[in-house]
C-alpha cells in the first residue's frame, strides 16, 4: 500500500471509530430517542455533502450526472476502498469489495451502528439529484461479499 492510500485509509478507519463510539452512547444512553435522533443527523449530514457536491457540479456550469457526481464526489474513494465502477450520463453501477469503514464497524460488532451511517449515501444522491433512484441491494455489513451500488437517474 502507498504512503497516500495508507494516511487515506487510516484517516477513514479513524473517522468510523469516531462514528462509533459517539454511535453507540448515544444509542446506549438515550435508546430508541437516540438512535432515531442519529439517523436524523445521518441523513442531515448526507444531504449537506449532496447539496455542496450539486453546487460544485452546477457552479461549473454542469448538469447533475452520476458522470459528474463521480468526477466532484467529496471522499477520496479510490485511495483507500477496493472496487470496480461503472458510471456514465444517468448510471452509477459500484460492487465495493473493501470499505474502511465497514472494517472498522466489523472489528467492533457494530455492523448495525455501521449500516445507520450508510443510510447517509440514500441522502446525499437525493440531495445531488432528486430523480436518483439508489439501490444497494448488497452489503458487507449484512453479510454479503460486497456492498452493490445500483444508481441510475430516471
Amino acid at each position: 500500500m502507498n504512503e497516500e492510500k495508507s494516511s487515506v485509509q487510516k484517516m477513514a478507519e479513524i473517522m468510523a471509530l469516531l462514528f462509533y463510539h459517539i454511535s453507540k452512547e448515544v444509542i446506549d444512553t438515550f435508546g430508541d430517542e437516540g438512535e432515531r435522533v442519529l439517523r436524523k443527523a445521518i441523513e442531515n449530514f448526507g444531504s449537506e455533502r449532496g447539496e455542496n457536491i450539486r453546487k460544485e457540479v452546477l457552479s461549473r456550469g454542469l448538469p447533475p450526472t452520476m458522470e459528474n457526481l463521480s468526477k466532484y464526489y467529496d471522499m477520496p474513494l479510490k485511495e483507500a476502498w477496493k472496487g470496480t465502477s461503472k458510471v456514465d450520463e444517468v448510471t452509477y453501477y459500484s460492487e465495493v469489495s473493501f470499505c474502511p469503514f465497514a472494517k472498522v464497524w466489523k472489528e467492533k460488532g457494530a455492523e448495525e451502528i455501521g449500516l445507520i451511517y450508510c443510510e447517509q449515501d440514500i441522502a446525499l444522491m437525493k440531495a445531488y439529484n432528486p430523480n436518483i433512484n439508489f439501490k444497494r441491494p448488497k452489503n458487507v455489513l449484512k453479510g454479503d461479499e460486497i456492498c452493490l451500488f445500483d444508481v441510475k437517474v430516471e
